[in-house]
């Protein structure tokens, strides 16, 4: 796979020389000179920006077909889009661990999304149709000098169109292969001074296949409802006021995530084992998420602006179900051995389930890593024991919840100056008040406010040279302060050609889910062999002291534009050290975090647009990683080889098309080849109606699991169409 997309992109590159001359299309000069605004807060050109942007525009976000975001970030160079059991999409750029994903930092509209009660980006449930996505901003390496925090390794902004560019009414319907159902109608309507835009929308499918029993359906579907109100308000000649409403709500088919103490025991099996090994009960997530954010602009002169941007969002995952286990799980014995040592009780676990040789005592020393001492081999010996009276017991079985509340409030304000025809400045400040909510995880409730304080200076003493410096001061309540700080330095070949040396220091400070996490399963409705107020005997306590991650950044790069004939060009060469590194598993009966693993990641990436004619657009992605990591989980989701090739062509009589090739050499061990076709045909309808057909086709180039063992389909070909009118 590698081999094919060293070809794609070698043929490319090479065949530019040739092929400018010859596709020289005067409609081309038409086209406007792309700006971005989510590097480092001022809207800059991408020669300009002190690293590596992609942007996805509407074209490319249309001619992917995708109906979630997470497929649409294929496109970008680098990152990697993996899946976990399922629905559970994992979205991280370079990788690191296949279940988690806290260092990439997720805006919408400039509205923080990622979740530090479960230390993480919920994709799924995002209340954002992807058909009110004007653009993704992605920049690609770490911004916390812009961002903060979770900017550890980029940061992608999903900016939303703007009301006045949806005006009108929208009706769709997608129908398609594995339970696709989608719909979505929309309003625009403007007055004198403002333009108001609402979307409802709702989505489902029924996911993978069993990976168990081909051709039954594994039960991770989903169902989604979004509802989006959005408007904008010139109140006067100087100030402008944009204000959006989100909703979603949710419902996922989840396994069962509740591992006993014991499995099915060594033979010979007990009527316990038997029941709690055909145990297993329907486990689903039901969600809601909430927003309301605004944004104040006010024009103090030509040169000059100021804006106040305040948001208050709240999410809910909840999930519960009847779990059972042996009625050892409430034994006094056990929750002492817990208490002392996690490993000692995973290894009595695993020598009453197994055919250990050697006896219990010998088991432990020699699997312990020298933690075992005589007297968790006395209680180890007490709970094997324990486990006879109960093997031809009923399981206990009881209530339990992973029930999960998160709210934040922000304010922020941000300062922009054009001090002279060399020297622009942005600077600003903010303050967040975090609270995650459960009774599992922590307990109760706990809050963490945070407050930023963030600048970036640019400098052009020459037309050929451009300086850079900037950097953020944050400090948090449940971990302390750090600064994040970044300097570039810009030479530009010609206007719009520019090399770029980057060096950035970036910080990820831990989340309440690993540093502050009270976690045990308050047990309810108990039924069994045990009886009264019984207490679970695992629980996870988080350090409390956890230090922060650390990156150290050097980049090299080019970016630039041949404006007639449409070919922009990013070249990246990096070298990215991240130290104090948590990569530990977050599980209950599985909880070590610490800053004890470090990653490396040194390669290059090549990101090429070449809109070749008027009709015809051209797109080239590669990126190569060398990585190690001290920690065997953070190269699960690296691939060394990955990218994109895409055709997009737009025909006569309102005919488009697209192909577009995805390619990966390893997702946690499996890799990854996808062939995507898009057929879209519009049709006039009187002088404003339109109505649109899309046929959008799926096939799969290899014949491996998608990430993750489970994740699997009994056909390599997915099919839907799409209904669209506008009028």
């Amino acid at each position: 796979m590698s081999n094919r997309i060293t070809f794609l992109a070698g043929l490319v590159v090479l065949g530019l020389p040739l092929t400018l001359q010859a596709t020289t299309d005067p409609l081309l000069d038409d086209l406007e000179l792309p700006t971005v605004l989510s590097a480092t807060r001022l809207k800059q050109a991408p020669a300009e920006v002190p690293g590596s942007m992609t942007v996805l525009d509407r074209q490319l976000i249309r001619a992917t077909g995708a109906r979630d975001i997470p497929e649409i970030l294929r496109l970008v160079p680098g990152m990697m889009i993996g899946y976990r059991r399922g629905n559970q999409v994992n979205v991280n750029y370079h990788g690191t661990n296949v279940t988690e994903a806290r260092r990439l930092q997720v805006l919408v509209d400039g509205r923080s999304v990622y979740r530090p009660g479960f230390a993480t980006v919920d994709w799924a449930e995002m209340p954002v149709a992807i058909e009110d996505i004007d653009r993704i901003e992605v920049f690609r390496g770490p911004n916390t000098a812009a961002y903060g925090a979770n900017a550890l390794m980029g940061v992608i902004n999903i900016i939303t169109r703007h009301p006045r560019d949806t005006l009108g009414t929208t009706l769709k319907v997608t129908k398609g292969t594995r339970g696709v159902s989608d719909w979505l109608g929309r309003q625009g309507f403007s007055t004198e001074n403002s333009q108001t835009r609402l979307t409802l929308s709702g989505m489902e499918d029924d996911g993978f296949d069993s990976f168990e029993e081909p051709g039954e359906d594994y039960r991770d579907g989903k169902r989604l409802t979004r509802f989006n109100l959005s408007s904008a308000y010139q109140i006067d000649s100087a100030n402008t006021l944009e204000w959006q409403l989100a909703a979603s709500e949710a419902s996922r088919q989840g396994y069962y995530d509740y591992s006993p103490f014991l499995g099915a025991a060594k033979q010979p099996l007990g009527k316990f084992d038997e029941l709690i090994d055909e145990w297993q009960p329907d486990s689903d997530i039901r969600g809601r998420d909430y927003a309301l954010q605004a944004l104040w602009k006010r024009d103090l002169s030509a040169d000059h602006s100021f804006q106040v941007m305040a948001y208050a969002q709240h999410t809910e995952r909840l999930s519960d179900w009847r779990a059972c286990d042996s009625p050892l799980a409430f034994s006094a014995a056990l929750q002492e051995l817990s208490d002392l040592s996690p490993l000692a009780a995973r290894r009595v676990s695993r020598y009453m389930s197994h055919d250990v040789a050697g006896g219990l005592r010998k088991y432990m020393n020699d699997f312990m890593y020298g933690e075992y001492y005589d007297y968790l081999g006395d209680l180890g010996e007490a709970i094997v024991q324990e486990r006879q009276q109960y093997l031809d017991s009923e399981p206990a079985c009881f209530d339990v919840n992973q029930h999960m509340r998160e709210s934040r409030y922000q304010i922020e304000v941000q300062d922009t100056l054009r001090v002279n025809d060399q020297l622009r400045v942005v600077s600003g400040a903010s303050y967040r008040q975090d609270r995650a909510k459960s009774e599992t995880f922590f307990g109760g409730a706990i809050d963490n406010g945070i407050t930023q304080v963030f600048g970036n200076a640019e400098y052009r003493p020459h037309e050929n040279w451009l300086f850079q410096a900037g950097g953020m001061y944050e400090d948090s309540e449940l971990v302390g302060d750090a600064f994040s700080p970044r300097v570039a330095m810009h030479y530009f070949l010609a206007p719009l050609h520019s090399l770029r040396l980057v060096y950035s220091e970036a910080v990820r400070t831990p989340d309440m889910y690993e540093n502050n996490v009270n976690w045990t399963y308050q047990v309810k409705n108990l039924s069994g062999p045990v009886t009264g107020q019984q207490t679970y005997y695992a629980t996870a306590t988080g350090p409390g002291n956890l230090d922060t991650e650390k990156m150290r950044s050097r980049e090299i790069g080019y970016n630039g534009t041949v404006h007639e004939y449409g070919l922009a060009l990013d070249l990246r060469i990096f070298q990215e050290r991240i130290t104090g590194m948590n990569s530990e598993p977050l599980k209950i009966t599985d909880f070590y975090p610490n800053n004890d693993s470090s990653a490396e990641f040194e390669g290059a990436e090549a990101q090429i647009d070449w809109r070749a004619t008027y009709a015809d657009r051209f797109r080239l992605t590669y990126a190569y990683v060398d990585f190690t990591a001290t920690n065997k989980l953070d190269q699960r989701l690296t691939a060394r080889n990955s990218g994109s090739a895409a055709w997009i062509r737009n025909w006569p009589a309102d005919i488009e098309t697209s192909l577009i090739y995805y390619g990966a050499d390893q997702l946690n061990e499996h890799r990854f080849e996808r062939l995507d076709a898009r057929l879209a045909k519009q049709f006039a309808i009187g002088e404003r109606s339109r109505f649109s057909l899309a046929l959008v086709a799926q096939h799969r180039l290899d014949d491996e699991p998608l990430t993750w063992d489970e994740n699997v389909y009994d056909s390599s070909n997915h099919y839907y169409l799409s209904a669209e009118l506008n009028f």
